[in-house]
């Protein structure tokens, strides 16, 4: 099947940072054939879509979520999420059964989809239910099974003393094998959409001999790592008790970040750590919009992207809008470094695209328009009064541009959303089952809540 999207505005993302204004960019069989401001005298298209006064883009490329949390909504907003997290939402989480989160991940998926973005890196539990979900509906994903230090129905608790953890090496080592099966069962799975990972929660939830252990069986199976990393002022305070180290000092120490890693929010860094980061080759998902909804520190994405760090773009968990995200990253940014031109438009996209991909290790296969790589795009209809005049597509689309205005969101060639409907899920019968196991789940939080 080829397909020729037409005259709009193509921004490459690629090395050059080219944006070709009236350009042409050529598809076959699920690949970009070409991005030109002329078409190429061999391609005959099967499929011709009218790009005119649109904005093209990579697919947008979301480094760290939670699909599945989607089934929390309300339950977790306006809270101490600190306070909450060790004494409320691992036991909520032990609630969850498979066809939750299916659904949960089926409706974080379409979500997804719905604002532009063509592929996540999810880390959860069930994750089987959640790569059948995204094998489903079409989304790219990458994918770990969530590993945790205890078992979850025994999970962390406050103390006079502080948080015991309740760690349980047997627990944890069923729950590692759990993730390596995962992860060789899916890997390449949907036409090579979902890769896979192995994903240790965070630096606090686990100990050093179940670091040291994942850090063996991860380089045996030669497996990428996706974890929490020093997320809350309460993680590095434990590390720092544990260990006498920073979380970054101690992953490098107990010899993780021998694998490419992943770290989500890093917020609570010091310097020689950003350091041991750019060392290690370990890159960054940067949260804003959850991080500020719990009022956090602002992550010093500015020192370590000045640093070389790779940083790229998540939203973690309950939605997906990773426009609104690159926007805020920008906006909180310049308010943190006094900068007004911090991170301007084309490089807070770049974190949700070429970056985003370099952070998962995809960039030979996404987060940029090149001939040869999947085409995973995003067009943009900015015909609309909020992003006229257009003067700067691209400008107008990342300070007053929303989700609303997405016409297409295409993954390996194929459109998945037009704007209005999907192609591979019927929206309404998807919120019917998500409201379904909600109600489900929500019984027995109330269950758990009298039993307590």
């Amino acid at each position: 099947m080829r397909t020729l999207l037409a005259g709009g505005t193509i921004c490459t993302f690629d090395s050059s940072h080219r944006c070709i204004p009236d350009g042409y960019l050529g598809i076959n069989d699920g690949r970009i054939a070409f991005v030109s401001n002329e078409i190429p005298g061999n391609f005959n298209p099967d499929r011709t879509i009218d790009c005119h006064g649109d904005l093209i883009l990579p697919g947008f490329v979301n480094c760290h979520t939670h699909l599945a949390e989607n089934l929390f909504k309300g339950l977790m907003e306006e809270v101490n999420f600190e306070g909450l997290f060790y004494t409320t939402l691992f036991r909520w989480e032990s609630l969850l059964d498979p066809e939750m989160v299916y659904w949960g991940s089926m409706a974080g998926a379409l979500d997804a989809l719905r604002c532009g973005v063509t592929t996540i890196s999810d880390m959860y539990h069930h994750a089987s239910a959640t790569a059948e979900a995204v094998s489903e509906v079409g989304i790219r994903g990458h994918i770990g099974q969530k590993i945790l230090g205890f078992a979850l129905k025994r999970p962390p608790h406050q103390t006079e003393s502080g948080i015991d953890y309740n760690f349980d090496f047997s627990a944890f080592s069923a729950q590692l094998d759990a993730a390596v099966e995962f992860a060789s069962a899916w890997a390449g799975k949907a036409d090579g959409r979902i890769t896979t990972c192995i994903a240790p929660h965070a630096t606090n939830t686990l100990n050093r001999e179940m670091f040291a252990t994942i850090a063996d069986r991860a380089a045996a199976e030669g497996l990428r790592i996706h974890l929490h990393l020093a997320q809350m002022a309460s993680e590095r305070k434990a590390i720092l008790s544990r260990e006498g180290m920073g979380c970054v000092a101690f992953l490098e120490d107990v010899g993780l970040l021998d694998r490419p890693v992943l770290g989500a929010h890093a917020i609570f860094l010091d310097e020689g750590e950003i350091e041991i980061l750019r060392r290690n080759n370990v890159s960054v998902a940067h949260n804003p919009v959850p991080n500020a909804r719990d009022a956090a520190v602002v992550a010093p994405i500015d020192r370590m992207q000045n640093a070389g760090v790779t940083v790229g773009l998540g939203t973690d968990a309950f939605e997906m809008n990773l426009l609104n995200t690159a926007r805020f990253a920008a906006l909180i940014s310049r308010v943190h470094t006094g900068q007004p031109d911090y991170l301007p438009a084309y490089d807070a996209l770049a974190m949700a695209t070429i970056e985003g991909a370099k952070a998962l290790g995809l960039e030979q296969e996404i987060g940029s328009l090149e001939a040869g790589k999947c085409a995973d795009i995003v067009v943009f209809d900015l015909s609309s009064l909020n992003t006229q005049p257009l003067d700067d597509p691209l400008k107008n689309l990342f300070y007053y541009g929303d989700v609303s205005n997405i016409k297409y969101t295409i993954v390996n060639g194929g459109i998945v959303y037009d704007g209005r409907n999907f192609s591979w899920a019927k929206e309404s019968a998807v919120k019917e089952e998500l409201k379904r196991v909600s109600i489900k789940l929500r019984s027995k939080i109330q269950q758990l809540k009298r039993g307590a």
